[in-house]
């Protein structure tokens, strides 16, 4: 690993305070004192702050974040396990108000009165999406950590697998709770549809994303373990054979895991549509993958059938 990426990473994650400095030096005579700095559903502003004590709030919270995040990429060239993970959580946070602060300003440039400024949708999106390409793109850069390689599983007794024998296993969680969720926000978006569409559009997508995955649907072949979505199975993440050291089948908490959905957290990758059963895969790295599936002991019998017999052909 070179220095560039980590580098790299220290500039992305400089941006934020950079950007705060040199937008609040450039517009702040072309402001409005106070600005705005909340709007209500209508689109109205219904919050002010004297521009000092907005620019300092927002370079606090910044400069402490960029702080940890700037910590945490140098540790992270010890290979810590936390340390990348970390450094684009404190990215996110850095970016986020520096963003916002950024839109804020831009957004009121050139208006007399704090009750002018309109804030676009698209300048919405935009100051949501970028800390998130930021906090991944330095994710990305940062080198990943060193695990221990797990050992294999012993042949097993009960389920032995001849060279050439093709075979699959597929099961599925479902969890009604996550489809009434989504179909109670549906429903709630109706009335908003005529009266701010955006906060409808964007409500209705994410009852639409909490329908979805109520479903997880698991299969296990020669490949390795596909995991994918919703009735149309998409989208879909598969774990190679290759990767695989060891299956078991486990009790799956998602809030230990980061919730319901697609997680990542400092226990590893998972995809939950419910509490319960799943089965848990060790990877060659250390690193672990969850998924929650009905009766996932034979498909845990299966994957470590499939990964012995790999090696032992590999020889």
């Amino acid at each position: 690993m070179t220095r560039i990426r980590p580098l790299l990473a220290v500039l992305v994650v400089l941006q934020a305070p950079l950007w705060v400095a040199g937008v609040g030096l450039g517009l702040r005579d072309d402001v409005p004192d106070p600005v705005p700095t909340h709007w209500d559903l209508a689109g109205d502003v219904d919050g002010t702050l004297p521009l000092s004590g907005f620019t300092a709030a927002v370079a606090a919270v910044v400069g402490v974040a960029t702080l940890v995040a700037l910590g945490l990429v140098v540790a992270s060239g010890r290979r810590s396990p936390l340390a990348s993970l970390g450094a684009a959580g404190a990215t996110w946070v850095a970016w986020l108000p520096a963003a916002l602060y950024a839109a804020t300003l831009f957004a009121s440039a050139d208006a007399v009165r704090a009750a002018e400024v309109r804030l676009p949708v698209l300048t919405i999106l935009l100051a949501t999406l970028l800390p998130f390409l930021a906090a991944l793109v330095v994710h990305r850069l940062l080198p990943s950590p060193v695990w221990r390689e797990q050992p294999l599983p012993a042949e097993s007794a009960t389920l032995a697998l001849a060279d050439g024998e093709r075979v699959a296993w597929v099961g599925q969680a479902n969890s009604r709770a996550l489809l009434v969720l989504g179909v109670v926000l549906g429903l709630g978006t109706v009335p908003l549809w005529f009266a701010v569409w955006p906060a409808a559009l964007a409500a209705g997508l994410a009852a639409i994303a909490v329908a979805w995955v109520h479903v997880v649907t698991v299969r296990v072949d020669d490949a390795g373990v596909a995991v994918s979505w919703g009735p149309a199975q998409w989208p879909r993440l598969r774990v190679g054979l290759a990767e695989i050291a060891s299956a078991e089948a486990g009790d799956i908490e998602p809030l230990r895991w980061g919730g319901w959905g697609y997680r990542r957290s400092t226990k590893g990758r998972a995809a939950v549509a419910r509490r319960g059963e799943g089965i848990v895969l060790t990877l060659r790295d250390g690193q672990r993958f969850a998924a929650t599936v009905d009766r996932p002991q034979a498909a845990a019998d299966l994957v470590n059938a499939l990964v012995v017999r790999l090696s032992r052909t590999a020889r």
